[in-house]
């Protein structure tokens, strides 16, 4: 399987640019959402020590904390760096399998790759005589001009000058007969890709557990303390036990429509069960037009999840 650093730069990039911006959207809003649950909890009685009231002072602080934290959200929008990273990262990575594999738009039968004798070649993909080997790895690098120019919120990503758009693997990958690239397609992808859909379904359908079960002990629990409350009138302590375990079920619920715990198990498991179905057709193609129209599908169905994905984070960010 081909390592990832012969990966497009474009790619590497963009992933890194994504991981970062997740990281960072993802440490904002626990900050923010544990610093209204702080402040809550603080603001739910009072602790006077000489002068000063200091689960007040706490409150005040943690309420500045959440304050300067949702600015930075605001303004830095790291969620919208985060999902226009992934996507260029993503559209890179399909490219470049594309071109590994020989799938469409990269075919071997609408590009015979061979030594180039120079010469520029035309934009429509085509070229004369010797100039056809350079072709594919033109449009590649077209494609992936395309794919930066629509960068808006992270600009152009950071690409270092030892980096390469078309590696060498990469090559040596694409001048293999079609049973090796099909078996690099189907091992390094699809199956790779799947075990992937599969493990995170898993997991995102444990953490949506996890938090529901979460919040449904906060909001019970919440319920019984303001019926006791209720019932004890003024005589029960001071303390505003179901305003704090509100302020914690909300914080539940904020955190699970960040992490979209369940929409993602969901589509996860769906692009999982697609690509099995895709996987046994692998064999199916005998010549290379219909290995490029197999790629082509197989790559449509991966970018039909990503673009899934996206829309509904995108969608969830401007609410």
């Amino acid at each position: 399987m081909l390592p990832e650093s012969e990966f497009p730069a474009l790619y590497r990039a963009a992933d890194r640019t994504a991981v970062i911006n997740q990281r960072r959207l993802l440490t904002a809003t626990s900050v923010r959402l544990s610093s209204l649950v702080t402040a809550a909890v603080c603001g739910a009685f009072s602790l006077v020590v000489g002068r000063l009231d200091l689960t007040a002072t706490i409150a005040a602080g943690a309420m500045g904390v959440a304050l300067v934290t949702e600015v930075y959200l605001l303004t830095a929008r790291p969620d919208r760096r985060w999902y226009e990273a992934r996507a260029a990262a993503e559209s890179a990575k399909t490219l470049a399998w594309r071109y590994l594999v020989g799938g469409e738009p990269f075919g071997l039968g609408a590009f015979a790759d061979r030594p180039a004798t120079g010469g520029v070649p035309p934009a429509d993909g085509g070229a004369p005589g010797g100039e056809r080997g350079h072709t594919a790895d033109n449009l590649l690098l077209r494609r992936y001009s395309e794919i930066t120019a629509s960068l808006h919120t992270i600009g152009p990503v950071s690409v270092f000058d030892a980096d390469a758009q078309v590696t060498e693997g990469m090559r040596a990958v694409r001048a293999l007969p079609l049973e090796e690239r099909r078996r690099h397609y189907v091992t390094g992808r699809l199956n790779e890709q799947r075990a992937w859909y599969t493990a995170k379904a898993v997991d995102n359908e444990r953490r949506a557990a996890r938090w529901l079960l979460l919040v449904a002990a906060a909001e019970a629990l919440g319920l019984v303390t303001a019926a006791v409350k209720a019932a004890l009138g003024g005589e029960g302590p001071d303390i505003d036990l179901p305003g704090m375990l509100s302020a914690v079920a909300a914080a539940g619920v904020a955190w699970l429509q960040t992490r979209q715990h369940q929409q993602v198990a969901s589509a996860y498991a769906v692009a999982a069960l697609e690509l099995g179905h895709i996987v046994i057709r692998a064999d199916w193609a005998s010549t290379e037009d219909e290995w490029a129209h197999f790629v082509d599908e197989a790559e449509e169905a991966i970018a039909r999840e990503h673009m899934l994905w996206t829309a509904s984070h995108a969608l969830s960010s401007n609410k």
